[in-house]
């Protein structure tokens, strides 16, 4: 079996088995990041190209070329293969993940925090440039990413109450920020 048709038949697996989780073929393309018109398309018969795929895996949290390989209708049931798998990090999302933590902290006036105790804003800047299929610092990524770290340490630090900024909010999460808002 070739990649092309794999492709087709993986995306109708990996459809099937999202329906039930999600409801509606609409809801499925959102869920994938595409209209629900071009995955009719596809699911039609469509030829899936290689971006597209890579797009899907990431979106549907697949391993790289799961829609490629064949596989009969029992392994096609399981989206995620038994056992273990290579671990597969890319390394110029890796270094944009790094230039992204480093510029967020920078616009968000946080100087005191050792990434080397806590790898979590790097592991979560790693995964939200993944799961976006982007490979390079933005202006847009950065200020939603920024926006959305904030909040994230916020909940962490046990801040997201009431009168904590707002996600909007650019105001410095440094420690000696955290201190003086839990002593007022």
């Amino acid at each position: 079996m070739d990649a092309i048709t794999a492709r087709h038949l993986n995306l109708q697996a990996l459809v099937a088995r999202l329906k039930p989780q999600l409801g509606t073929q609409k809801a499925i393309a959102i869920h994938l990041d595409m209209a629900p018109s071009y995955l009719n398309q596809l699911l039609g018969g469509k030829k899936l190209g290689d971006e597209v795929a890579r797009k899907i895996e990431r979106a549907a949290s697949l391993p790289h070329g799961w829609l490629d390989q064949p596989r009969s209708d029992e392994a096609g049931d399981s989206a995620h293969p038994k056992g273990s798998q290579d671990l597969r990090i890319q390394p110029d999302i890796i270094a944009s993940a790094i230039r992204l933590v480093r510029l967020t902290f920078a616009n968000l006036g946080i100087e005191d925090f050792n990434n080397e105790d806590d790898g979590t804003p790097l592991a979560y800047a790693y995964e939200y440039l993944y799961q976006r299929g982007e490979a390079t610092v933005t202006p847009d990524n950065l200020i939603d990413f920024s926006k959305a770290l904030a909040q994230k340490l916020r909940e962490k630090d046990g801040e997201a109450e009431e009168g904590a900024p707002s996600p909007g909010d650019t105001r410095s999460v440094g420690r000696s920020d955290r201190a003086t808002r839990r002593k007022a």
